[in-house]
């Protein structure tokens, strides 16, 4: 009977596993709401279900014995062994290439979903098949945690990384540089350097500021035009 005391103990471990995961998915879930309104709307979808369920157990036993299977399955898969959920291959992605990743996805907005991810590498790494699973492996193998209810601006909410729970910090964006032959703007009213600049104004006309050494706050400037040239001294 030892396999018999094995497989309970598994059921029950997996049961109250599946217990933490349903209530903390729930939690997440209410507190995504963001308005009281919007809380009162997820309660009342909350309860269409567990009422419809409950009239079914009712009505019938088969509803039970159905949903006990179901349940015992779950808690099954819930307590696999740490063994045999390493089985697979592990993703290969390193941590910092991962947390750059989920920025650049994330953006502006407050998270970034799973799917999200997998769509991503899986156009990055040809050849291969990104899969939500392997996302959640490489983000769990990363210590970077999961949120079941991350809200994305346009994608609405599911499985996720909330941007709270990225590591590091955005990649500033990139400067992008002059155009080859145009020096860079620079504001004359801020300028502290001595040395003349150009600035292109567009249309072949372009502006000579030449600071005046003697006084920061008076500049010469020159504008150049395709034929003629203006020098006004302010």
């Amino acid at each position: 009977m030892t396999w018999f005391r094995k497989a309970m103990e598994r059921l029950a471990k997996g049961s109250s596993a599946l217990v933490v995961r349903m209530c903390r998915g729930l939690a997440e879930w209410l507190r995504a709401g963001e308005s009281v309104s919007d809380f009162v709307v997820r309660l009342v979808f909350l309860g269409i279900p567990v009422g419809i369920v409950w009239s079914l157990l009712v009505a019938t036993t088969a509803v039970m014995w159905i949903l006990v299977v179901l349940w015992c399955i779950g808690a099954w898969r819930a307590a696999q062994p740490a063994q045999e959920k390493s089985e697979g291959k592990e993703p290969n992605l390193h941590s910092d290439d991962l947390a750059d990743l989920l920025w650049e996805l994330a953006g502006d907005r407050k998270g970034v979903h799973l799917a999200q991810v997998a769509q991503q590498l899986t156009k990055e790494m040809p050849g291969r098949s990104w899969t939500v699973k392997d996302v959640r492996r490489l983000v769990e193998a990363a210590g970077i945690p999961t949120r079941h209810s991350v809200r994305v601006q346009g994608l609405g909410v599911a499985v996720g990384v909330h941007r709270q729970d990225i590591p590091g910090s955005p990649s500033p964006a990139p400067v992008s540089p002059s155009p080859e032959g145009v020096e860079p703007q620079v504001n004359p009213a801020t300028a502290t350097a001595t040395a003349p600049y150009v600035r292109d104004l567009g249309g072949g006309v372009r502006a000579k500021f030449t600071p005046d050494p003697k006084n920061p706050v008076r500049t010469a400037v020159e504008v150049v035009r395709p034929a003629t040239s203006k020098e006004v001294t302010s």
